[in-house]
């Protein structure tokens, strides 16, 4: 068995300014299974619609200057690590002017301290872990969004040191392929990579106040020209209580401000599906009431007087807006090529398409592929 160790890649840092990319070094020995990232900052004034998950706009790590590793948006990374670990990253509102967290894990392999696939470090002549933010990006700086010179990050990981005593398989890849802003009514067709072996294919509906069926109303995977059709127009609302039979409900809990706790006010969580939404009001919000308008959205209000907190848990589905198609659970538990083929009887150098219907227009969308290498 190997000696995973935990380890710090990043102290404790500020951001270099509110908004741009850093890079930052790697190990070039040893193993990684994973890298944790901790991000902080200051609420605003007014604390509302707010994630930390919205500030990182781009988490990349890069092997040999150019080849692509890990690729994704912060929303993106928190969704892959709640379909990951059945339970979502911590992405916390406290109160205006308070500080908040929120955790970005970033797997090599299937989890935390897996020896079958994990980042072998010495493959390469550089490995670089590059973070783009933007401190503006969860609303407006200052007041809806997060204070001016407050961001800060911290990265750790699961390291084994070169005497491991196991050696990987290789790596998963994570990449957002592509991004698209939906016409109504209208088909997307797109040929997916053929390169490596697939483990998992996530749709992403970015817009916050949306349906996510509306946007992937139809979902088909076309396998050479139709000749096998894994997913064949599957149904949006199908997708979504699918990936509640498969993955359970997700639970996220958020503290909300609102300047008017008398007003019934809009919410919104990371869960996009919600099924339950429990709120608790602080001494100047009172009782608190819910009214859950539709599963994407709800309103809230309290009986006390001017402005007040509410801290809410939310349970339900789809992470950020994400849907998940899962090789492995769909072939039984398989990795590595036998997953793909036993999933979806497919190779991955044979012609796959990915084919969407959107429903609705101006719907911002993407697709993040994962695959063994």
């Amino acid at each position: 068995m190997g000696l995973w160790r935990t380890h710090y890649l990043i102290p404790e840092r500020a951001f270099a300014s509110d908004a741009q990319t850093e890079v930052f070094d790697l190990p070039l020995v040893g193993l990684l299974s994973d890298i944790i990232l901790e991000v902080k900052a200051t609420s605003g004034t007014t604390n509302a619609d707010i994630f930390l998950a919205d500030v990182l706009t781009k988490i990349e790590v890069i092997g040999d200057g150019s080849t692509v590793i890990k690729s994704f948006t912060g929303k993106e990374c928190q969704a892959l690590a709640a379909y990951n670990d059945g339970r979502m990253p911590p992405d916390k509102e406290y109160s205006p002017s308070g500080t908040c967290f929120g955790y970005f894990p970033i797997y090599f392999g299937r989890y935390a301290c897996d020896e079958m696939y994990a980042l072998d470090c010495s493959h390469w002549n550089s490995l670089q872990l590059r973070i783009t933010y933007n401190l503006t990006g969860g609303g407006v700086i200052d007041t809806t969004g997060f204070k001016t010179g407050t961001g800060k990050f911290t990265a750790w990981g699961h390291y084994a040191p070169v005497a491991a005593g196991f050696s990987p398989l290789g790596y998963i890849k994570s990449e957002e392929k592509h991004v698209w802003t939906t016409a109504a009514t209208t088909y997307y067709d797109f040929d997916l990579a053929r390169d490596y072996p697939y483990r998992r294919l996530m749709l992403v509906d970015n817009t916050l106040d949306s349906y996510v069926r509306n946007a992937f109303y139809y979902t088909t995977i076309n396998v050479n020209q139709g000749a096998i059709k894994p997913l064949d127009r599957f149904d949006g609302d199908d997708f979504v209580h699918e990936m509640a039979r498969q993955f359970g409900e997700f639970v996220h809990t958020k503290r909300y401000y609102q300047a008017d706790v008398a007003a019934w006010t809009a919410l919104y969580t990371a869960l996009r599906w919600k099924t339950n939404v429990l709120p608790t009001g602080g001494a100047a919000y009172g009782a608190a009431y819910c009214n859950v308008n539709d599963p994407k959205n709800c309103t809230m209000m309290g009986t006390g007087a001017g402005a007040g907190f509410v801290q809410v848990t939310a349970r339900g589905y789809c992470p950020h807006g994400c849907l998940m198609i899962d090789l492995e659970k769909m072939s039984g538990g398989k990795t590595g090529p036998e997953a793909m083929l036993t999933a979806w009887n497919a190779r991955f150098t044979d012609d796959i398409d990915l084919e969407i219907y959107a429903q609705t227009a101006a719907y911002s969308c993407a697709y993040v592929l994962e695959q063994y290498v």
